[in-house]
């Protein structure tokens, strides 16, 4: 039997409390605790199949970039855009490692 496809509510749960376990983290002993504990949630009871992690990860990432947006002066109709183009702009940015 299989199981149940998450909610898009569910999902987003899941990815808040792995982000919350991760951004707690500010040593690099801690984040290889959070990391533990996230890897131990993906393969335990109660796991969720990878594609919905996934999903919940973007759709949190999502809302936080709108909010971004919307806190940066974006109209409603732009929102999308700028987060877009906050991408584009920043991604070159981040470490390779």
């Amino acid at each position: 039997m299989t199981e149940p496809i998450p909610s898009a509510t569910q999902a987003v749960r899941f990815a808040i409390e792995f982000l919350t376990q991760y951004v707690a983290a500010d040593t690099e002993e801690k984040r290889a605790e959070a990391a533990e504990y996230i890897a131990q949630r993906l393969s335990g009871p109660g796991a969720m199949e990878a594609i919905h992690v996934i999903r919940g990860q973007l759709y949190l990432n999502e809302l936080l970039l709108l909010s971004l947006a919307k806190a940066n002066g974006a109209k409603p109709e732009e929102y999308r855009n700028w987060a877009g183009e906050w991408l584009r702009t920043n991604s070159h940015k981040f470490p390779e490692s």
